[in-house]
């Protein structure tokens, strides 16, 4: 939005605990972040698609727990990691994002803080798009350890969470549209989280720029001409 020569406010995105929409295709990741003090096992899995809400899921725990956050690709070379192994970083929650990007390289450096988390250190998370099965590793033990995990799958938004997660974020750029837009927006938009933001933002700026309300018109026009 910098290129604009007009005022515009600046998005606050609302990752509390209540702004969490629940529905059948996430009741489940939700029920698992609910219940994260009492773990039946420390080592936990969340997967599914791009925009399913898993990086709210860890904002949600965040605020809640100690957490520390490591991306998967290169993991054996990240300093952290090296600090919780060695027990001089601690955390409630170690959150390990992405865990389609893991490498040949971090396999090992994975399957260390596995065995840190089942040892009693620290809890360990992980999250992914895609299910064990459907995962290239190469290290055996990790390959076993993982599909012995009784992982969560989050499903695409239905239309229930489009609904709730485009009021969110409408909400999060301080705008209040009527109900019949988002009605309008949910069979015409792409299910996915970043798509959904980036046409939320292209309403913001026709809106501003026009000096109008959001209204059904206005919002197929912008569908028009984004799509």
């Amino acid at each position: 939005m910098a290129e604009q020569l007009f005022f515009d406010l600046p998005s606050r995105p609302a990752f509390e605990r209540e702004a969490f929409m629940v529905t059948q295709s996430n009741a489940e990741a939700v029920a698992l972040i609910d219940q994260a003090a009492h773990w039946p096992v420390p080592v936990q899995w969340i997967y599914g698609p791009s925009g399913c809400g898993k990086t709210h899921l860890a904002a949600v725990l965040a605020q809640d727990f100690d957490v520390h956050i490591v991306h998967a690709n290169g993991l054996h070379k990240n300093a952290d990691v090296s600090a919780i192994l060695g027990g001089e970083l601690s955390a409630t929650i170690v959150i390990l994002e992405a865990l389609d990007d893991l490498q040949t390289a971090d396999e090992e450096s994975l399957f260390h803080l596995m065995n840190h988390a089942r040892h009693g250190a620290q809890k360990l998370l992980l999250m992914s798009q895609a299910p064990a099965a459907r995962l290239n590793i190469g290290l055996p033990d990790l390959q076993s350890r993982l599909k012995a995990i009784a992982a969560i799958a989050m499903g695409p938004p239905d239309d229930e969470l489009v609904a709730g997660l485009l009021h969110k974020l409408f909400g999060d750029l301080q705008l209040r549209v009527d109900d019949r837009v988002i009605a309008y927006l949910v069979p015409r938009i792409e299910r996915d989280f970043t798509s959904m933001g980036q046409v939320v933002k292209a309403i913001d700026r026709q809106a501003l720029a026009l000096k109008k309300p959001v209204t059904v018109p206005l919002v197929a026009d912008v569908l028009t001409a984004y799509l």
